[in-house]
């Protein structure tokens, strides 16, 4: 049994990502996708707080900003369970989630959320768990957890629990970038998206994402000339809005669009010039005022998080 620390309170940040790269090579012997991905974490983030209370093996949970998450199918919730199965650990918590990332967007906001919570929970033990331990209990939750284990820039590979820091030429590039994030009022299932992908058949080739990867990460693409989403035909074909406004965004800004993970939500990059409330004015005129819209910048430091280094 792991012990308390003696810790009372605890509070971080659960970043949001964005693919700048993902393909999808086919459905593994185990039923899932088998995926190559490059993910940038943003400065977009939840905000989890942790308190020790005095009831054993009790949890409350409450989230700010998002009331339908506070049901015990959430994966915070479920961290929680699978951490205490792990350490038997019978310390009561309260959790406060203040959410800010919007959800069924695929900006990952859900598996930030577990994780953040594992790690502020890993904070209370005398003896924290490694980040191997932390990795093994992340992809209990999903197969997009472990990587928020490692903060800026990443590669994912497998069903995603294969996570390597991404550092260099092209980290620094990212980080003078803006990034402007675009949803329309509307979230998609990422189970279905992938289904339908499936239903198409129309997967990438796996050495000719690792080729492409490669002439980026040596600085021989562009980070323009690199983004990719395989998901995007799967979404593109049963919703008809974001290929034009994708193809108006290029023509009249120069900018190149990309739906990030399963969507809804895109992203573009900022370049050098760009008036962002003229992108802005042309994407609420194509998908109305409730579209969601927020200027942001790639994570300011991207590192392993300092609970591991």
């Amino acid at each position: 049994m792991k012990k308390p620390n003696g810790i009372r309170s605890v509070s971080l940040p659960a970043p949001a990502k964005i693919n700048l790269f993902l393909a999808v090579s086919g459905i593994r012997n185990d039923g899932f996708h088998e995926i190559f991905s490059v993910l940038a974490k943003l400065e977009l983030h939840d905000i989890i707080s942790i308190e020790a209370i005095p009831q054993e093996n009790h949890l409350i949970f409450e989230c700010v900003g998002n009331k339908q998450l506070n049901g015990v199918d959430n994966l915070v919730e479920q961290a929680v369970h699978v951490w205490r199965e792990h350490t038997n650990v019978t310390q009561g918590f309260r959790i406060i989630l203040d959410k800010r990332i919007p959800i069924e967007a695929g900006l990952g906001g859900g598996s930030s959320d577990a994780v953040a919570a594992l790690i502020g929970l890993n904070s209370f033990l005398q003896d924290p768990l490694s980040f191997d331990a932390l990795h093994s209990l992340s992809l209990m939750l999903g197969s997009d957890c472990p990587s928020f284990l490692i903060s800026g820039l990443c590669l994912v590979k497998g069903r995603g629990e294969e996570v390597s820091l991404i550092d260099g030429v092209v980290s620094d590039d990212l980080k003078e970038k803006e990034v402007l994030l675009f949803k329309p009022p509307i979230g998609f299932s990422t189970p279905e998206i992938y289904s339908q992908l499936a239903r198409s058949g129309a997967y990438s080739r796996s050495d000719q994402s690792l080729e492409l990867f490669f002439e980026w990460s040596k600085g021989r693409v562009s980070t323009e000339d690199f983004l990719f989403n395989d998901l995007q035909k799967a979404v593109f074909l049963k919703h008809l809005y974001f290929a034009p406004l994708f193809k108006k965004i290029n023509s009249e800004f120069g900018l190149k669009s990309l739906l990030t993970g399963s969507g809804s939500c895109c992203f573009c990059l900022g370049k050098k010039g760009i008036c962002w409330e003229d992108v802005k004015r042309v994407i609420q005129k194509a998908w109305g005022e409730d579209t969601y819209l927020l200027q942001t910048r790639f994570e300011a430091n991207p590192k392993q998080s300092n609970l591991f280094s």
